[in-house]
């Protein structure tokens, strides 16, 4: 285990650690960083001009989450979930969707309607826009506003775990381009939260889940390449 890393701050208040964990995290989510790919302590830390036990208290808080992984003498890699495991999280995502769309249907108002309704017109735009990183994290984003959106902020920390376990089993066993057939059924999780019926909802919901995972193949996907530098200029 490092050593404890001092909390000296960067750009609005956050930590060092923080600020790496944040674009890692999110270039993971986005499926940028590819399952299997090696993390280079000295690369990282170059890009952001900072040490390696930084870079390792980063990539530890990662590891926590199931997205990083550490092979002996080989360093830290970014996970690579197995078939079942891809059941065991969609499992587990169902169940917290479903009481998610359980709590937010009867409730939800006009205003939290409409910020579900942007949500999805900005997936379309990035879609449209070709720019498929972006559509894959709104895409994932849309479940976490739904779950805020229920008010309970323990299934929210869960469901944010989940949903980045989930990018990188899709980004392992499925065409990259897939994601983007998600919209459709997110326009028809909106459409069923704004008749207030829980059941429907959650029908909904289920459905799209498991579509989600209908997609996913085994065959894998390859990165195309680029360093690691390359990959978080875009998240910096």
């Amino acid at each position: 285990m490092p050593n404890p890393v001092p909390k000296s701050r960067g750009e609005k208040g956050k930590t060092r650690v923080e600020t790496i964990y944040g674009v890692l995290f999110q270039a993971i989510f986005a499926q940028e960083l590819r399952p299997g790919t090696k993390l280079s302590e000295d690369e990282i830390g170059a890009v952001f001009n900072v040490s390696r036990t930084i870079v390792r208290a980063a990539l530890n808080r990662l590891h926590s989450e199931a997205l990083v992984e550490f092979k002996q003498n080989r360093g830290a890699f970014v996970a690579s979930p197995t078939t079942q495991e891809a059941r065991e999280v969609f499992d587990a995502r169902l169940c917290i969707e479903r009481e998610v769309m359980t709590r937010l249907a009867p409730v939800v108002d006009d205003t939290q309607l409409q910020l579900l309704e942007e949500h999805i017109e900005r997936e379309e735009l990035a879609i449209n826009a070709g720019q498929l990183a972006e559509s894959i994290q709104l895409s994932g984003k849309f479940h976490l506003l739904a779950a805020r959106m229920a008010g309970n902020d323990v299934l929210l920390s869960f469901l944010r775990s989940l949903t980045s376990r989930s990018s990188l089993i899709l980004a392992l066993h499925s065409a990259r381009h897939e994601s983007d057939c998600s919209v459709d059924e997110h326009v028809e999780i909106v459409a069923a939260l704004r008749t207030h019926d829980a059941e429907a909802a959650s029908r909904a919901m289920s459905k799209h889940l498991g579509h989600v995972l209908q997609r996913a193949r085994l065959d894998g996907n390859e990165d195309a390449g680029r360093t690691i530098g390359e990959i978080l200029s875009h998240f910096g």
